[in-house]
Formats: structure tokens, sequence, C-alpha cells
């Protein structure tokens, strides 16, 4: 729907771009903006001015080097890529209707997309034993304080006269959350090892909040990503990290089905030894189940104590899926034959 109210508070922002809009609709968490000179999306963001300056030098740097299926930004009449108006930042995009997809699943489309910008991104950095000192030992010091946290809570449940189901529920399943948090930090120190003897570390431009909201296809049905407000150089499983954590969920998962994807993803760049097991560390850290329940302590009156008991049931499902596939991850793969065709369609 369209509310003159809205014209008047986006008309400023929109003049920038000579916009004149004659509708304007909230669609998720953009604004499509239908004017004469055809349909657009604009997107709100927090972002400060550093933080737009290196969203819009990230879209450009991917565009210079040969990768094209990112959603543009369209400039203002003034040359800007971002609008600052009160305490917030906007950018303009061109607004995909979406057509027939090619033969993709949007979970595969993903992960092609997100392997070829780390192809291209990816860069051996000089090894500095001080960077990776600091990861782990940040990483580390965080779980540890996360563990000990879910630790006084479950001694808080243990005390209560009555527990609740949630509580019941946590503490049935509380030594095996506590046994995976201990596998995962095993795996932490296997990759700190391992960088510290190999004395190799690598960074590509990491998309930062990977999502399958963040693919969307154009009319001619070719999948293009965007929001890459929090695009960071950093190790590629953080990508991989978030995209696995959100795929087990999906009702058509199994370990084959996440072999499969990472397999996809592994044609571009293939994963070295300690960045598999820093993958397994980050997936397998229970950190799910640690956010149901500071959802619980923090927002009781939020949910029904059954939603709040099926919720953390379902992370504890996923969190199954995620062991079984992190198996997989870890066995050595059988010989290949020796192929030195690296796919470069996309560049």
């Amino acid at each position: 729907m369209s509310h003159s109210n809205e014209t008047v508070n986006y008309g400023p922002i929109l003049f920038q771009y000579d916009l004149y809009p004659e509708k304007i609709e909230e669609v998720g968490k953009v604004k499509k903006v239908i004017s004469r000179r055809g349909t657009f999306a604009l997107k709100e963001t927090s972002l400060n001015e550093e933080e737009a300056s290196w969203f819009t030098h990230v879209i450009h740097r991917l565009s210079e080097i040969g990768y094209h299926q990112i959603v543009p930004l369209y400039p203002t009449k003034y040359g800007d890529y971002t609008v600052q108006y009160g305490n917030r930042t906007y950018y303009l995009m061109p607004w995909f209707a979406g057509g027939d997809r090619f033969g993709l699943t949007r979970e595969e489309a993903i992960i092609e997309e997100i392997g070829k910008i780390h192809f291209l991104t990816l860069k051996e950095q000089d090894f500095s034993p001080e960077v990776v000192d600091h990861s782990f030992q940040y990483l580390m010091q965080r779980w540890e304080s996360r563990q000990l946290e879910m630790e006084r809570f479950a001694e808080e449940s243990e005390r209560m006269p009555y527990m609740s189901p949630f509580e019941l529920t946590y503490l049935s399943h509380f030594h095996h959350m506590m046994r995976m948090a201990e596998d995962a930090k095993r795996r932490l120190k296997d990759w700190y090892d391992a960088c510290h003897s190999e004395k190799r570390y690598r960074s590509v431009l990491c998309h930062g909040k990977l999502s399958r909201n963040h693919l969307l296809y154009s009319h001619h049905g070719e999948p293009h990503l965007l929001n890459f407000e929090k695009a960071v150089l950093d190790t590629p499983v953080r990508d991989l990290a978030v995209f696995f954590r959100k795929a087990v969920h999906l009702s058509n998962w199994t370990k084959e089905e996440g072999g499969r994807l990472l397999s996809l993803y592994q044609r571009h760049i293939p994963l070295l030894d300690e960045e598999k097991s820093l993958l397994v560390s980050y997936i397998s850290y229970p950190e799910p189940l640690f956010h149901s329940v500071d959802l619980y302590r923090h927002q009781r009156e939020r949910y029904s104590q059954i939603e709040f008991v099926h919720r953390l049931e379902k992370r504890i499902s996923a969190m199954r899926h995620i062991r079984d596939f992190c198996d997989l991850i870890l066995t050595p793969p059988p010989p290949q034959p020796l192929d030195t065709n690296i796919n470069t369609d996309h560049i």
C-alpha cells in the first residue's frame, strides 16, 4: 500500500536520484518505489559513513574483478552511492521481480555464487602468528564464557522448587551440549596447531550475512546476491559456517546433501585441512542452543513454554544433523583423477 506520508518522508532521499514516486510499498526490509522512470528498491540501513564507504567499495571492487552477479547500486545525481538522511543511510537498487530460475535450487545458487566470490578474492596472507593467536584466544575465551553462563543457568534451574518444561528439557540435554562445546574447542585447537605448523592462512571477501533472502533472481532467471553491508576480509570458513548452520534446518537436509553443497563450493576453492577443522569447530559449537536459553532468560513473556521447548528441541535436532555432517567433512575424499581445469566461466 502507498501512503502520502511515506512519499513525503522519502521525498528528500529520492529527490537526490531525481525520482518522483507514484507509489511506495513496503516489501520486507526494502521500499518498492514505483515511478514513471520504472520500479526501484530503496534500502534503509544503519551504516555509518565509514561503513557505507566500505560497502560501496566492496560492490565496485567485485565488479572490477569480474564478478557481476550482484544487485547493483544506482548513483545519485551527485555521484554518491549512499544517501545519509537523519541518522539512517539509504541506497537505491533495481527492482528484481524474479523470473524463471535456472536449474539450481536456492542453496545451490548461493553456494555457487559465494564460491565464485571467494575464488576471485582469495589471498594467501603472510603468516602472522599474532593474528592467528588473537583469533584463537578471542574465540576460545568467548566460548568458555558462554559455557559458564549455560552452567549457571543449569544450576539455577536445578535449584527451582518446580522446574518449567523448558528448564527440564534443557537439563536433560545439558551434558550433551557441554560435550559438543568441548569437541568444538578441540577442533579449534586443531586449526590453531595446523596454522602454526603449516605457517599459512588464507583470506577471502566474505559476504558476512549469507541468507536465502539475500539471493534474488533477475527476470532472465539469473541469481544475484545482495546485502554486502557486513562484508569483511576473513577466512572462507566464516561464510560457510553461516550458510551450513542455516541449511541444516531445511526439510530436505541430509549429511549427503550437505556434502554435495560443500563439493559445489570446493569446485571453486578446495578447503585446506585446517580450514575443514575450523569449519567443523564453528558449526559444531552449540551456540544456537545457547541462543534459545538467552531468549528464554530475557524474553520469557514473549512465547509460551511449548514454543520455547519446541524451539530448543528443533535446534537440538539440527545440531545432531551437524554432528553427522562434521564427520563427513573430516572424512578424506576418495582419490580423484587430477583436473587442472579450474572452472572460470564466471570471470
